[in-house]
């Protein structure tokens, strides 16, 4: 099984990953194209992500001794049977019923299946050889009578018979709400006041983790009463606005008064443009990382019992919440740093039938039960 190695040019350079062979070497048609995400500026998060997804491919490959230059879409949707499978039984000779339940979520799987496409169509455009497998998965189909090569594994109804090798199901997942009480049982199980405040700021701008842990101290403009999320390349906690989107949110007074509380009980004069920082851990004085806030989270679900809290919740109840109160989904996506509008009325489109659901209970003609 490759295996998947962080590399880093220096201290402050750009992080990416490569995946390295039995030999010791890196695969160098993974390497390739790792390099190539990490000059475009790919999230970190991205590059890690793909370079799992193409060492599972690669250990697949290997172990049916085939070439991806020479690889055809039937041989590929083999590929994806095979990762349908419990990791234990990928081996030759063990029989999996047609019935299992799939070892990876549908998530997972189109995750792996982007990470392919993107693979293949980098190394079609360097080798004519190589063929573009899973053509285009993402962006509108042309007018006319044009159908892109290989449309079909990613669209229903080519095939006559409905079927592709790699045909996945969209499942999208929607998180949790946070309401106002579980909110003040979250903040009531902060012991300091540094988890306080980050609980109030995402809760409050629906910021990404991310963009939170990458925040200074001159990006808060306290008077103006305003966050300023700024795309930044070398944090050291690897800290990342996604698709390096700058905006400016709005905050509230609540905002405010958590920070000036963090500053004044436990930052005092530590000397960091960082505004999330290690004060109970070492390294002292180091910006958090998000696997400190996963240990955080893990803590508070404890203490609080709001067993469906994570920081992403935060940022969906933010959301909601404008929703709800009819500000028009325009703003809400300049707010959430959206790509485009239309990423915020497919991420939050559940919400229409909730509030359908809520006028018929509310005028009793539903009860409110099978929610």
């Amino acid at each position: 099984m490759p295996l998947v190695q962080r590399l880093r040019s220096s201290d402050n350079g750009p992080v990416s990953y490569t995946a390295l062979g039995a030999d010791d070497l890196p695969i160098w048609p993974i390497d390739d194209f790792l390099s190539h995400l990490t000059a475009r500026r790919s999230s970190p998060n991205t590059v890690r992500g793909y370079a799992h997804d193409l060492a599972d491919f690669f250990a697949w490959l290997d172990q049916r001794g085939r070439d991806f230059r020479t690889l055809t879409l039937e041989q590929l949707g083999e590929f994806f049977e095979w990762l349908r499978k419990p990791p234990a039984t990928r081996v030759p000779g063990v029989f999996v019923l047609p019935t299992s339940e799939s070892a990876l979520e549908t998530s997972t799987l189109s995750r792996k299946r982007a990470a392919l496409g993107s693979f293949y169509r980098f190394h079609s455009r360097r080798d004519a050889s190589v063929p573009a497998l899973l053509g285009d998965p993402v962006g509108r189909r042309p007018t006319g009578r044009y159908v892109p090569l290989l449309a079909h594994t990613h669209r229903r109804g080519i095939d006559p018979d409905g079927y592709s090798p790699i045909a996945l199901k969209p499942v999208r997942k929607v998180s949790r709400t946070l309401d106002t009480g579980e909110i003040r049982r979250l903040l009531d199980a902060c012991r300091r006041a540094r988890d306080r405040f980050l609980i109030t700021l995402l809760n409050e701008s629906g910021l990404r983790l991310g963009e939170a842990l990458g925040l200074r101290h001159g990006d808060l403009r306290l008077r103006a009463g305003e966050v300023h999320v700024v795309p930044r390349e070398s944090n050291v906690n690897s800290a990342r606005v996604k698709g390096l989107k700058a905006r400016t949110v709005p905050i509230g007074p609540a905002v405010l008064d958590a920070y000036a509380d963090y500053m004044e009980r436990e930052y005092g004069t530590l000397d960091s443009d960082y505004v999330f920082v290690n004060l109970f851990r070492s390294p002292h004085g180091a910006p958090m990382t998000a696997d400190s806030v996963k240990d955080l989270s893990r803590r508070l679900r404890r203490h609080s019992g709001v067993a469906h809290y994570s920081p992403h919740a935060l940022r969906h109840t933010y959301a909601t919440r404008l929703l709800r109160a009819k500000v028009p989904v325009e703003v809400v996506s300049e707010l959430l740093g959206h790509a485009s509008v239309q990423t915020t009325i497919d991420t939050y489109a559940h919400l229409t039938v909730e509030d359908h659901r809520r006028v018929l209970v509310e005028a009793g003609v539903m009860n409110g039960e099978g929610r």
